[in-house]
């Protein structure tokens, strides 16, 4: 799936190691000078865009995690990590998600 202003990418893209996420926590990933949100959560890896949609564009990293949502620390809205649609406010735009997968100890984003 292409996303508008990304790169179109064949090949899955190397994050990095799966034990190097915490179980329930958010890491900031860069390529090519695009930010993604990695996420470890009980059920999996997840991604999505790097930045809250908000005004202040914070990064999402910054963010508090709660079983499989997400709260910017900047506007406070909350997010589905696992489908990106905003929980407290309904008419945000939701976040971009992006495919993860792990293969012997290592993640790769797929676009």
């Amino acid at each position: 799936m292409n996303k508008e202003n990304e790169p179109i990418h064949n090949e899955p893209i190397l994050i990095g190691e799966s034990q190097d996420i915490d179980q329930d926590s958010v890491e900031n990933f860069e390529y090519e000078e695009i930010d993604y949100a990695i996420y470890h959560l009980k059920s999996g890896f997840f991604a999505t865009q790097g930045h809250c949609s908000c005004d202040e564009q914070v990064f999402l990293n910054e963010g508090a995690i709660e079983d499989d949502e997400l709260e910017c620390a900047s506007c406070g809205r909350t997010f589905s990590i696992v489908s990106g649609d905003s929980i407290s406010d309904p008419e945000a735009n939701p976040l971009i998600i992006y495919n993860v997968t792990e293969e012997e100890g290592k993640l790769f984003l797929n676009f």
